[in-house]
């Protein structure tokens, strides 16, 4: 049964149909008639008691087809396209903290970003579900990957595991290559009594034959406290062009691995002490080809 849009507003994003049509502002934008795999509308980070029935409540329109990705943004009263062809995406990032959901999808030349309520999250793990399997289906993996054959899932802590326990439930393939645990550092030059160290999440490195998976916990709010922040990260092989493990400019005793795609860097902190970690990154780092 169609509400009306305002009727319908809240946190969720919805699939466009019948009973939740494109929004008023993006209608002359996006081609309606294309066959689209998918096709979903994200609201504005408003709460439902401040929307009103005059307003633009939904700030993206997000489609994919069987060429790439597609998103329409809202700029006041004017909307702005992007696309991504799915050749050019070299890996994605889903990043969840209690309500607050970021989709990141990197390409060549530019990172398009999403910003979603949680209550959403199986749209954007459907959405990387259709990204993921576009990459290449042959054997990729790099030989001579160091895992820590002496990990076990029972180390690693309850946060971290229960992604682990979410990825399988969602078919997804890995096996655990070596584990990060939750550490911390000082600042370099600053280490006094009175100086809080930087703490820094606990990562798992992952991987299967197409991909480098990382699955990382974020920072509790308060000691003691469970860390409620959760991301996931998928770089197909193919796309990573350099890795790299050095010592960190800004803290003490700490390092940082660098995964050099196409058009981003992403980084992981690493504790020097943690061996098994630094000699599986030290094997990606010399496994990956340096591209130019």
């Amino acid at each position: 049964m169609r509400v009306s849009e305002y009727d319908a507003f809240g946190p969720w994003a919805y699939e466009i149909d019948e009973d939740h049509p494109l929004p008023p502002l993006f209608v002359p934008y996006v081609e309606s008639e294309k066959d689209y795999r998918m096709l979903f509308k994200l609201p504005r980070d408003i709460e439902r008691r401040k929307a009103t029935p005059d307003m633009d409540l939904y700030d993206y329109v997000v489609g994919v087809d069987d060429t790439g990705l597609r998103v329409w943004s809202r700029r006041e009263k004017a909307v702005e396209t992007d696309y991504l062809p799915f050749q050019e995406i070299g890996g994605v990032r889903l990043y969840q903290r209690l309500l607050k959901g970021v989709c990141s999808i990197y390409g060549s030349e530019k990172t398009i970003t999403l910003p979603y309520n949680t209550v959403s999250a199986d749209t954007f793990w459907k959405v990387l579900d259709m990204i993921r399997q576009t990459w290449p289906q042959e054997i990729t993996a790099p030989c001579g990957l160091e895992r820590d054959t002496g990990l076990e899932e029972q180390q690693v802590d309850i946060w971290l595991y229960n992604q682990m326990r979410d990825l399988r439930d969602r078919g997804i393939p890995f096996a655990a290559d070596a584990y990060q645990p939750y550490h911390s550092a000082f600042h370099t030059g600053r280490r006094f009594p009175w100086t809080k160290p930087e703490e820094f999440c606990g990562t798992l490195y992952l991987h299967n034959d197409r991909e480098l998976l990382l699955l990382r916990s974020g920072k509790p709010e308060k000691k003691g406290e469970q860390k409620y922040s959760a991301e996931f990260t998928a770089i197909p092989w193919t796309a990573l062009q350099n890795v790299s493990l050095e010592k960190s400019d800004q803290y003490e005793g700490t390092l940082i691995a660098s995964f050099q795609l196409s058009g981003a860097t992403l980084r992981t902190e690493a504790d020097p002490g943690a061996s098994a970690v630094v000699r599986y990154l030290k094997s990606l780092e010399a496994g990956i080809p340096i591209h130019p």
